[in-house]
């Protein structure tokens, strides 16, 4: 029974965080992301500094949010926070809180790729790779390495 309530009491504090950003939040981030600077189709490494402090917004903003705009800018200020322990560390801790299904895809497989994983997220990409359509979207977001990045993420001893 306890075990139980423990459950449904951390299932809703996770949606907390989350439930907390406003529309408001979501568009001054938007907003900001036009702005960083960038070299190629890689921000730079002072827009991933700036860009740092929203990464509860970035994983607050749904297919709604962004369904105007290129997911391109989204996954690359995600590729970039990415590559700082710190960022790596928040989204292992608070990856249940992405809303994006297609950013959520990105992060589970960044994560993977820079061997900051959790159960949850090997669970999450096994369950992706047994989808066609997710297994689809995967093979584009990893590249040549696909076939390597599936065959590790199976073998992985995460639950199942």
């Amino acid at each position: 029974m306890i075990a139980v309530f423990l459950t449904v009491l951390l299932a809703f504090s996770l949606g907390q965080v989350t439930n907390r950003i406003s529309d408001a939040q979501k568009k001054e981030f938007i907003e900001l992301l036009k702005t960083l600077p960038h070299k190629g189709e890689f921000y730079t490494d002072e827009a991933v500094e700036k860009a740092g402090p929203y990464l509860p917004v970035l994983f607050a903003l749904t297919e709604k949010d962004i369904k105007k705009y290129d997911i391109y800018p989204f996954a690359a200020i995600s590729r970039g926070l990415s590559e700082q322990k710190e960022h790596r560390d928040y989204a292992v801790r608070h990856f249940a809180e992405i809303r994006h299904p297609t950013l959520k895809l990105f992060w589970g497989a960044l994560l993977f790729d820079a061997q900051a994983t959790s159960p949850e997220i090997v669970r999450f990409l096994k369950d992706a790779l047994a989808s066609k359509e997710q297994s689809r979207l995967l093979s584009e977001i990893v590249g040549p390495q696909f076939e390597d990045f599936k065959q590790r993420a199976i073998a992985h001893p995460g639950n199942r």
